[in-house]
């Protein structure tokens, strides 16, 4: 059973009604480029569980729901938690180093986009059975979606990008099961 996925999405859910039920809360947590720089560090994991909408929450906590499961069962609950929240943390990182520093963000879609990574680096690794899927669904959709965040003007793509880097690296660093060389660990880790 996907534990993990399931959890996430609840934690989710409680965060985003503790925070309609405070006014502003979503900015004390939120990704906010001159107050990380500032030192409010925290910002870059709390900002991966607040949502700024009812359709925001309803989408991203529909992907993860679709997503997680895949990637839980892939590579297992411990590392799936693990890419998950780096994936988190670097699409925040990207949004940070890239983006003017009035930008406000929030949202679960980057480390959504590192469980895609995740899958594509799985599917690499086991193309022989999924490739027809890498190449008909998970492509496909990774570029939809970034092509959605290019036109949309509320979205943060940045963290969409760094999420889907971070995932990647991640999943090699936390390497796939008898398929994953130590070579590929040691470079997933430095990078």
């Amino acid at each position: 059973k996907p534990i993990v996925t399931y959890f996430l999405i609840v934690l989710c859910i409680i965060v985003f009604v503790v925070s309609g039920l405070v006014v502003n809360t979503t900015l004390y947590g939120a990704n906010v480029g001159y107050l990380i720089k500032q030192g409010e560090i925290y910002r870059l994991f709390t900002s991966m569980f607040l949502h700024a909408g009812i359709i925001h929450i309803f989408l991203n906590m529909y992907s993860l729901y679709i997503v997680g499961p895949k990637v839980e069962d892939f590579f297992g609950k411990w590392k799936y938690l693990l890419i998950y929240l780096i994936s988190g943390i670097s699409g925040s990182l990207l949004a940070v180093a890239l983006n003017t520093d009035s930008i406000i963000s929030v949202g679960a879609s980057g480390a959504i986009f590192g469980l895609l990574g995740a899958l594509l680096y799985f599917g690499y690794h086991y193309r022989v059975y999924l490739s027809g899927v890498i190449k008909s669904q998970i492509i496909p959709l990774i570029i939809l979606n970034l092509i959605i965040g290019f036109v949309g003007t509320s979205i943060n793509n940045l963290a969409h990008i760094g999420g889907l880097i971070g995932g990647v690296l991640v999943s090699m660093a936390v390497g796939v099961k008898y398929k994953s060389t130590k070579t590929d660990i040691i470079n997933g880790i430095i990078m």
